[in-house]
């Protein structure tokens, strides 16, 4: 599975938009600050995985047991 990586486009108060840096991809995505949600603006590589943060916490690997 394909790994991208999601970066911060833009921020207001209540939302975030991030972008796929993939070119081949442009998959683009609204979180919700306050009231959690996501809403998908462009689907772009619906098959990759994509990570991204504004900062904090980050996961790398994770194992379950």
């Amino acid at each position: 599975m394909a790994l991208h990586t999601m970066v911060c486009e833009a921020e207001n108060a209540t939302e975030v938009l991030f972008a796929c840096t993939d070119a081949a991809c442009g998959r683009r995505v609204v979180v919700g600050k306050a009231r959690p949600r996501l809403t998908v603006i462009d689907q772009g590589d619906f098959g990759a995985r994509h990570v991204g943060s504004l900062g904090g916490i980050t996961v790398e690997a994770v194992d379950v047991a």
